[in-house]
């Protein structure tokens, strides 16, 4: 490895990290969930981060450092949730940073898989949240989404994207919820 990349890797993971503490998982008791973290096979180094404050992205703790193998994180249930996968990819003299956070309500009971990518031909990430009542079946998330890239922050979430996330009428797809339709039904 030459000294450039080491460099650029060095730098890299502590963009990843900047100032942030490790992630505690809540105490034996509490009403938790497991997220699996999933690498993508590319080249891209990624951490896993879950922030304190939900709605604004702060308070970043570092779950799973790009050092570590993936696996589960535990989550507390019925509260918004923010976490983010955080990529950085060195290419000769240049370092692609590039980040995404997803912000949801864990449900109790349920399990969820948080898959990430890196598109090495966009230079830009990825994630998807999948979550499962029963181990077998799973199905997209009611979350939201933000991604940035170099060393800015996701954009605070709203009350809208809170009420959102805790709507619980959505279709099978995840693309209709029964507020979606309201105005469509008449008076009775």
């Amino acid at each position: 490895m030459t000294l450039r990349m080491t460099a650029s890797l060095l730098g890299g993971a502590l963009w990843l990290a900047g100032c942030a503490q490790p992630y505690v998982e809540p105490p034996a008791g509490a009403r938790t969930v497991p997220v699996e973290f999933i690498r993508p096979a590319s080249g891209a180094a990624a951490a896993l981060l879950v922030f304190d404050d939900a709605r604004t992205c702060t308070g970043q703790r570092v779950a799973i450092a790009t050092n570590q193998p993936a696996r589960s994180v535990r989550v507390l249930t019925d509260v918004p949730t923010t976490m983010a996968v955080n990529f950085v990819r060195p290419a000769g003299n240049l370092t692609y940073f590039c980040s995404v956070a997803v912000s949801f309500v864990p449900l109790t009971g349920h399990r969820y898989q948080l898959r990430s990518t890196y598109s090495e031909s966009e230079r830009g990430c990825r994630a998807a949240l999948i979550e499962s009542s029963n181990g077998l079946s799973w199905r997209p998330v009611a979350a939201r989404y933000r991604q940035w890239a170099t060393q800015s922050a996701c954009q605070p979430l709203t009350d809208a994207d809170i009420a959102h996330m805790r709507d619980r009428t959505r279709s099978e797809d995840g693309s209709t919820t029964l507020s979606d339709l309201k105005d469509l039904l008449l008076p009775q």
